[in-house]
């Protein structure tokens, strides 16, 4: 599925010539930088990395090719599996949640989160309870019949700095498949449960847990869906329908919690609690 090949030439990634381009879409970071573009030329995709490296796959195609000049290996393969790979199995009819995941004896989690709200903390924390880790950041996942599957992806935990001096880790701790790059997918489980994780600054409580409605359900989930382009309108009904099926057959819970790592025992009690009772 989609493995990663480079091609190593002289050409450059093309620069972008200001953030109304037509030709591009543009995904920028927290600070408000640009860390890649993307456009369609056709039957071919493109990713660009600034000051990495071109990335080109198809819908229908086996592999990602990754074309750069001088850059490291380990920047293009950083590239792809954090940036690339998740979009070109969005092209290709997966679906991508922006979340971290952990595994439970009957299946997958899903900790659905803006960033920085903590959801790499939590899924390492509860991977230190016995429940391993499956995903950072970003979940792929395809479904039929309302039964969702998520797809396993190589990764990185990164984790702030005051998570990191916690767990006594550093910030980048490889994942256990970290070296099977050419195997992405290799391995799926159900999708059991999605946890939508919010900050309060003041709650009522540390951790209030609450099941949503489908309505609610299905404005969650699709608010932390990733998308290569909604131009394609095929596509973008294809991905509604997707998460309508998911919200229906997944149940999907709001967690709203006081921020700070002295409260993490508390929160990880309640995700505790959800996948046990799943």
């Amino acid at each position: 599925m989609l493995k990663l090949r480079i091609e190593r030439t002289a050409v450059t990634v093309p620069s972008l010539n200001g953030t109304l381009d037509p030709r591009f879409e543009v995904w920028r970071d927290g600070d408000g930088g640009v860390y890649a573009y993307a456009e369609n030329t056709g039957d071919d995709y493109w990713m660009h990395v600034p000051g990495v490296a071109s990335f080109r796959f198809s819908a229908s195609g086996d592999q990602i090719a990754a074309i750069t000049e001088t850059t490291s290996e380990e920047l293009v393969v950083d590239a792809y599996r954090r940036r690339v790979l998740p979009m070109a199995l969005q092209v290709c009819g997966r679906e991508v949640m922006h979340a971290s995941a952990i595994r439970s004896p009957i299946g997958v989690a899903a900790l659905c989160a803006d960033s920085k709200t903590g959801k790499s903390t939590i899924a390492f924390g509860l991977s230190e309870r016995g429940y391993p880790l499956w995903a950072d950041d970003l979940v792929a996942f395809d479904i039929s019949n309302q039964v969702a599957r998520a797809i396993s992806l190589p990764f990185n935990l990164r984790l702030r700095p005051s998570a990191a001096a916690l767990f006594e880790l550093p910030e980048v701790v490889p994942s256990a498949d970290n070296e099977d790059d050419a195997a992405p997918g290799k391995e799926t489980a159900p999708l059991t449960a999605i946890c939508v994780l919010r900050r309060d600054e003041a709650p009522a409580q540390p951790v209030a847990v609450r099941r949503l409605s489908l309505a609610d359900a299905f404005g969650a989930v699709l608010g932390h869906a990733w998308s290569f382009g909604l131009e394609d309108s095929d596509r973008k009904r294809r991905m509604i329908h997707n998460y309508l099926d998911l919200a229906a057959g997944t149940p999907v819970f709001d967690i709203c919690f006081e921020p700070g790592l002295t409260n993490l025992p508390a929160i990880l009690d309640a995700i505790e609690e959800i996948i046990s009772d799943e």
